[in-house]
């Protein structure tokens, strides 16, 4: 049931992802990412240094990532700068050309890339219809945009389904194992 809205992986956050791993198992090289309720709180402005490790440990594995978010412009690059990461906010994921543009930023080619987000009809919605490997996670908090709250709603009822029938299962602690 909707395929092209199924993760390939559900995890709690981006801190369940062993990235030495991913890399070698799945031959990954590049990281499209989220930024709201992914990398950091929806609306906050504050990074974690749980983050920052997180992206340090992704460039020491020489793994490439770029930020592409529905969010302000001006507020994704300003988080962008201090993560010194590349970043691309023009408002159209799930479109196609928000994720090739991101490849094309990280000169990065579609099968050795993952698309990390936590949500259904923008992040993985739209890494699906590439065939990009897609990961979902929990988002950091409840709080959102008034569209994404409805979103969430269908996200919830879509995520009960698939996890009753075991379409798909939260893999618990770190994947892969």
């Amino acid at each position: 049931m909707f395929e092209i809205l199924k993760p390939k992986i559900y995890v709690d956050s981006i801190y369940n992802l062993d990235l030495k791993k991913l890399k070698k198992l799945k031959n990954i090289k590049s990281i499209i990412v989220d930024l709201d309720n992914t990398l950091i709180a929806w609306g906050n402005n504050e990074i974690d240094n749980k983050v920052i490790n997180w992206i340090k440990e992704a460039k020491k594995l020489e793994l490439k990532i770029c930020i592409v978010s529905n969010s302000n412009s001006n507020r994704v690059e300003k988080i962008a700068k201090i993560l010194n990461l590349p970043y691309y906010s023009k408002f159209f994921k799930p479109l196609g050309i928000t994720f090739i543009n991101a490849l094309k930023i990280m000169k990065a080619n579609y099968l050795d890339t993952v698309v990390i987000g936590d949500q259904i009809f923008t992040d993985i919605w739209g890494g699906n219809r590439l065939k990009l490997f897609t990961i979902l996670v929990t988002p950091i908090i409840k709080r959102d945009s008034m569209g994404t709250s409805f979103q969430r709603s269908l996200e919830k009822i879509i995520l009960f389904f698939w996890l009753k029938r075991d379409e798909i299962k939260k893999e618990i602690g770190n994947w892969p194992k």
